[in-house]
């Protein structure tokens, strides 16, 4: 064998070896949503794993960063338990941040969950307002009064595009278990599709007439954020009614905001 060839093989060996070696300290990442406390599931060599998986791959008490809508918002320690009556696929992460908004990603990954930065709009621009009215016109509520919560620009996949996310609401941040006629909330993505915006709806729900218990649902953005280490930016949607609450994760696909499956929290009756 000659020196070239020796040479090839020990290099190959040497990286083989630090590859295994990586993999095999590898560390689950734990994900968990703040405002339900529940733990989404985890992420493990860029792939999702669920809740039950992730559970069972952590140790006590993890490190998190905690992250917003628009970047990073502090550090917290968590210690996610098992799942107990009523919801018996809940796992709940006890903070000492209990109730607050975002998300807690284990300080065990390789990666920036924030590669890019999202900047807020004016919740009061024109614009936008006229989007909203227009969706509850087209969606049968051409009476309810168009309210934006949460508006920000953020360049989700990193092709050089900001995307637009919108939250409107006619429950001002709360909810009960009657549901007025032209109460709405909904979460919309603006996103420029072959030269042209777009419209993509994640979560949404409308009330035509009035009804004494109608557990009405109420939506918002929780954080958006990169989830798995490929740089693109998953949304990560609160949800709640009366007596429950949870969360999803979504990633946006052309013109399609596609559920990742093996993420999420809730519990309710």
């Amino acid at each position: 064998m000659c020196k070239k060839e020796e040479k090839v093989k020990i290099i190959t060996t040497i990286l083989a070896t630090v590859l295994f070696s990586v993999l095999a300290n590898a560390q689950v990442v734990p994900i968990v949503e703040m405002q339900s406390g529940g733990l989404l599931g985890g992420v493990e060599n860029g792939k999702y794993l669920d809740a039950k998986t992730t559970f069972g791959r952590l140790k006590g008490e993890v490190k998190y960063s905690l992250f917003g809508i628009t970047g990073k918002t502090g550090e917290l320690t968590a210690t996610v338990q098992a799942p107990d009556d009523p919801c018996e696929e809940f796992y709940y992460a006890k903070t000492e941040l209990e109730g607050q908004k975002g998300i807690a990603v284990g300080t065990g990954r390789t990666w920036n969950p924030m590669p890019r930065s999202a900047r807020a709009i004016n919740l009061n621009d024109k614009t936008y307002l006229k989007v909203v009215s227009d969706i509850l016109r087209l969606k049968g509520l051409p009476r309810a009064k168009a309210v934006i919560e949460q508006a920000v620009r953020v360049d989700l996949d990193g092709d050089g595009v900001e995307e637009v996310l919108l939250t409107a609401s006619s429950y001002g941040g709360k909810i009960s278990p009657q549901a007025e006629a032209n109460d709405y909330s909904f979460v919309l993505l603006r996103k420029v599709v072959a030269g042209k915006a777009q419209n993509i709806m994640i979560s949404e729900e409308y009330v035509k007439k009035t009804v004494e218990f109608g557990a009405p649902s109420r939506f918002e953005v929780a954080a958006i954020a990169d989830l798995n280490g490929d740089k693109k930016m998953e949304i990560v949607l609160f949800g709640e009614y009366y007596e429950g609450n949870g969360a999803d994760v979504y990633e946006v696909k052309g013109n399609k905001a596609v559920a990742v499956k093996l993420l999420g929290a809730s519990c309710g009756v």
